[in-house]
C-alpha cells in the first residue's frame, strides 16, 4: 500500500519536474498554490501593499470653525468638499478561484503576501472585503486618536471652561504634557488672562534650597516672556521673597494687566510698585492685603496711577495713616471700591478717620469697607470742605468682634447722600438703634446686618425697635440679621408681621433670629408669608421647642420645619381640650 505523500515529498516532486511549454507557467501557479511560498513577483507586489497600509493619507476634516462676534464658535461644513476632493479609488484585485481540494493533510501556514492563512486541505482562507472611498477614509479616521482631529478652536474653548473653574496654573502646563495640539492649544495667550500662583510648599520651619528657588524664579521669568501677552488679572500668594524681580517682569511684558493681588507676600518695594504705575496704563486694581508693604510704597504708587485706580484693598497697620491722608487729599477721584482689614493681631492703636475730607475726596465711591478695624471720626479742621456724602455709594460695612466708635451720629453723616444704598453690615455696631436707622435716606435696603457676634452682658441693648426696620424696609428687604439682640418676643411679632403686608409677595430670602426670644407663632406665621425663605438660623432660641433650635437650608426643609411647629402648636390645644 502506498504511503500518503507529505508536503516536503511535494516540493521535491516540483523541484524536479521540468514542464515545457505553455504547461510552464501553470506549473509554477500549482507549485505556489501547493507550498505557499509566493514568487519573485507576488512578493515585490506584497511589499509595495504592505508599504501602502502603512502610510495612510491623512482625511482632510470636512468642516472648519468660525467664530462669531458673540464669542461662540461655530462649526460649518464643507459641502464641496465631496466634488473638490473625490474618494481615492482602489485598485480591484483579480479574482482567483481557489484550488482543488486535494486529499492532503498539511499543517496550517501563514502566506507571505498579504497574510493569508492556509485552511486544511490546502485551500486559502477567505479575504476580507477590501472598501473603497468614503468607507475606507472612515476606518482610517477610526484608528486615529480623537486628540489629533479635534480642532484647535474647541480645545481653546474647552481648556477655557476648565481655567475658570480650576485656574490656569497648574492645569494649562499640566495638559501641555499631553501631546504637541494640546501644547499648542495650552500656549494661547487668551487661556492666561487670569492667573494665580502661590509659592511651592515647603515644611514649616525650613526653607527652600537655592537650586530649588532658582528653578522656580526661572520658570515664573519664563512664564511672564512667553505666556503672559493677555495678562489681565494677576494675583501672588505667599512669596517671601523675589517679590519685587516678578513684578517688574510684569511691568515690562504686560501692558494689559488691569488687576494686581499680593496675597501674605514679603518685600515689596517702592520701585517694583512705581515700575507698574509707569509701564502698565490699564492698572486699575491693586490688592495689598496681608502683605508687607511700605505705606511709603503705596504713597508712591497712589500718587503715580492714583487717577486710574478703581479698587483698592489694604490691611491696617500703624502707618495707615499716612495712606489715608494721601487718599483724602483727592489723588483717587475715580476710586469705587475701598476695603481696609486688620491682621490677625490687631494693633492697640486705632485709625482716625476724616469722614468729610474722603467723601470729597471720593465721590464716586460705591463700595466701603472697614472689616474689624477700631476706627474713629477725626475732627474737621475750619478749612475742611463742606461734606458732601457718598450719593453713589451701594454697600457700606464696618462689621466688628471688637470694640466700635460707630453710633448713629457717625452713620448719619456717612451716609446722608447715600440713596442708592442695597448693602448695611453693622455687626458688632452696639451703639446704632433701630431708631437712628429709621431715620436714614436708604428708601431700597435689601439686605441688613445687626447681629452681634461677641458678650453682651456689658451692653445696654434695646428691647424695643425691631419693627421700626421691618417695616421701613419689608418691601425691599432680602437678607436680614437679628442675631444675638434683645427684643422681646412681641416686638419681634409686629416686626415678623410686617413682611405679610402688602399685596406682593414678600422678597425676604434669609433671616438669622439665633438667640433671639421668638415665638412658635411669630416664626410660622412669617415662614407662610415669606415663600421665598431658604435660609432660616432659630439656633439658641429660648422660647421654641427642644429638636427645633437649629440652621434650615432649602424651602423643603423650611416646610417641614414649619409642619413641625403647627404639629407643637396644636399639642397643647389638644390636651386642654382633653382637660
Amino acid at each position: 500500500m502506498e504511503e500518503p505523500r507529505t508536503a516536503e515529498n511535494l516540493r521535491e516532486a516540483g523541484a524536479s519536474s521540468k514542464p515545457s511549454g505553455t504547461g510552464q507557467n501553470a506549473s509554477k501557479k500549482q507549485s505556489t498554490k501547493a507550498t505557499g511560498k509566493p514568487g519573485p513577483g507576488d512578493a515585490s507586489k506584497a511589499s509595495k501593499r504592505k508599504a501602502a497600509f502603512k502610510a495612510p493619507r491623512r482625511v482632510a476634516p470636512d468642516y472648519f470653525v468660525h467664530e462669531t462676534d458673540n464669542d461662540m464658535l461655530l462649526i460649518i461644513a464643507n459641502i464641496g468638499d465631496g466634488q473638490d476632493h473625490p474618494p481615492r479609488k482602489v485598485a480591484k484585485r483579480k479574482h482567483q478561484a481557489p484550488a482543488k481540494k486535494q486529499p492532503l493533510q498539511c499543517v496550517q501556514r501563514t502566506g507571505m503576501a498579504g497574510g493569508r492563512k492556509r485552511e486544511k486541505g490546502g485551500a486559502p482562507a477567505a479575504k476580507e472585503p477590501v472598501s473603497s472611498g468614503r468607507a475606507e477614509e472612515s476606518g482610517e479616521a477610526a484608528g486615529a486618536s480623537w486628540g489629533e482631529r479635534l480642532p484647535v478652536e474647541i480645545l481653546v474653548r474647552i481648556f477655557q471652561f476648565l481655567v475658570a473653574s480650576e485656574g490656569a496654573v497648574p492645569l494649562l502646563c499640566r495638559v501641555a504634557c499631553v501631546c504637541r495640539l494640546w501644547y499648542g492649544a495650552a500656549s494661547n495667550p487668551l487661556l492666561w488672562q487670569k492667573v494665580s500662583i502661590g509659592f511651592c510648599w515647603v515644611e514649616p520651619g525650613k526653607k527652600q534650597p537655592p537650586q530649588t528657588e532658582k528653578r522656580i524664579l526661572s520658570t515664573m521669568e519664563w512664564l511672564v516672556l512667553n505666556r503672559f501677552s493677555l495678562l489681565r488679572d494677576f494675583a501672588l500668594c505667599h512669596w517671601k521673597s523675589h517679590v519685587p524681580v516678578v513684578l517688574q517682569a510684569l511691568a515690562e511684558s504686560c501692558p494689559l494687566l488691569l488687576s494686581l493681588k499680593l496675597t501674605h507676600c514679603s518685600g515689596v518695594t517702592t520701585k517694583s510698585l512705581s515700575a507698574l504705575a509707569e509701564r502698565c496704563p490699564r492698572l486699575e486694581s491693586l490688592n495689598l492685603q496681608n502683605s508687607q508693604v511700605d505705606s511709603s510704597a503705596v504713597v508712591s504708587f497712589l500718587e503715580a496711577a492714583g487717577s486710574r485706580i478703581r479698587q483698592l484693598w489694604l490691611t491696617y497697620s500703624s502707618r495707615m495713616n499716612a495712606i489715608i491722608t494721601t487718599l483724602s487729599s483727592g489723588c483717587c477721584l475715580g476710586l469705587r471700591l475701598l476695603e481696609v482689614n486688620t491682621e490677625i493681631k490687631q494693633s492697640s492703636q486705632h485709625l482716625q478717620l476724616s469722614v468729610q475730607q474722603l467723601q470729597a475726596a471720593c465721590q464716586q465711591l460705591q463700595v466701603l469697607r472697614l472689616l474689624n478695624v477700631i476706627w474713629s471720626v477725626k475732627p474737621s479742621s475750619r478749612s475742611a470742605p463742606t461734606a458732601l456724602g457718598f450719593p453713589h455709594l451701594e454697600e457700606l460695612c464696618l462689621a466688628t468682634t471688637s470694640y466700635s466708635f460707630v453710633s448713629d451720629s457717625i452713620l448719619q453723616k456717612i451716609l446722608q447722600a447715600s440713596t442708592r444704598l442695597r448693602v448695611l453690615d453693622l455687626r458688632g455696631c452696639f451703639r446704632v438703634t433701630p431708631k437712628g436707622l429709621q431715620e436714614l435716606p436708604c428708601p431700597d435696603l435689601e439686605q441688613l446686618y445687626l447681629g452681634l457676634y461677641c458678650s453682651d452682658n456689658h451692653l445696654l441693648l434695646p428691647s424695643v425697635g425691631s419693627h421700626l426696620l421691618t417695616w421701613k424696609w419689608h418691601h425691599s428687604l432680602q437678607e436680614l440679621d437679628l442675631a444675638g439682640q434683645s427684643f422681646s418676643e412681641h416686638d419681634l411679632e409686629r416686626a415678623m408681621a410686617a413682611f405679610g403686608q402688602g399685596s406682593s409677595r414678600a422678597a425676604l430670602r434669609s433671616l438669622n433670629l439665633t438667640g433671639t426670644k421668638v415665638t412658635v407663632s411669630t416664626v410660622s406665621a412669617l415662614i407662610i408669608s415669606c415663600p421665598a425663605l431658604s435660609y432660616l438660623n432659630l439656633s439658641s432660641c429660648r422660647y421654641l421647642p427642644r429638636g427645633m433650635k437649629r440652621v434650615y437650608r432649602g424651602q423643603a426643609d423650611i416646610r417641614q420645619c414649619l409642619s413641625k411647629l403647627l404639629a407643637s402648636a396644636d399639642e397643647p390645644a389638644a390636651a386642654q381640650d382633653m382637660s
